[in-house]
């Protein structure tokens, strides 16, 4: 079987969600260090004027070394209303944002008070979207130990799985002979080629997923079937 992994993402990008339905078992790494400007608490989405961030604020102060299941939300600040505005004024336009809209909506008027669990909460209605069957897990239900290499070892190892699905940026990163001489072998996963319809003007790549869903609805399945490359 194969395993990927990431950090919980806010409104993943294409590529997270490529790599999840690549995967045989995907594992949220919910436990691993918190870090800023990253797309844990943010998402691109192209609007009128072009690509653009919607991040979700979170209170940072004295959080060096936290785990990203342990960051609350700044929830003095109605971040909720601003994003769901910016994602109607920018799609109520496109194809399929009707069919998802309330969905979306029920989980924005709810309050969350960690960061953690809003983003499994859009993971979910994504992997319903799109009908995605592949299991995931919390690498903090897992009691890994270690950092880095040695972690993801211990996934492949209390997850049955025989292959490490890992993004074309780590190829110089990840050994993979390190991995065989444990029995494991590591694939690396292209970047993402998914051409679609969009709109406002010229096309941008690896958007939030959203962006996608929106505008091809369905369809999203057999793009992303399309573009299942892996690297040797």
């Amino acid at each position: 079987m194969k395993l990927a992994a990431h950090q919980p993402c806010y409104l993943p990008a294409i590529s997270f969600v490529r790599k999840l339905c690549l995967a045989d078992i995907f594992v949220v790494a919910d436990d691993y260090q918190f870090t800023t400007n990253h797309q844990i608490n943010r998402t691109r989405i192209k609007t009128s004027e072009g690509p653009s961030w919607l991040t979700v604020p979170v209170l940072t102060k004295g959080s060096r070394g936290t785990a990203i299941n342990r960051i609350r939300l700044n929830n003095r600040i109605d971040w909720r209303e601003k994003h769901l505005r910016t994602l109607f004024v920018n799609y109520t336009y496109a194809a399929y944002f009707e069919q998802y809209d309330h969905d979306l909506n029920a989980i924005y008027r709810r309050r969350w008070d960690h960061l953690v669990d809003l983003n499994l909460a859009l993971l979910d209605f994504i992997v319903a979207a799109i009908g995605i069957k592949t299991r995931i897990v919390l690498s903090s239900e897992l009691d890994l130990t270690g950092c880095g290499n040695d972690k993801l070892r211990q996934m492949l190892q209390r997850l049955d799985c025989a292959v490490y699905l890992a993004g074309s940026e780590f190829h110089n990163h990840l050994r993979a002979d390190d991995y065989s001489r444990n029995g494991f072998k590591v694939e690396f996963v292209d970047d993402v080629k998914i051409k679609y319809h969009q709109q406002f003007g010229a096309f941008i790549n690896n958007l939030s997923f959203i962006d996608l869903l929106f505008n091809e609805g369905p369809d999203c399945v057999n793009l992303l079937q399309q573009s299942t490359g892996l690297l040797q």
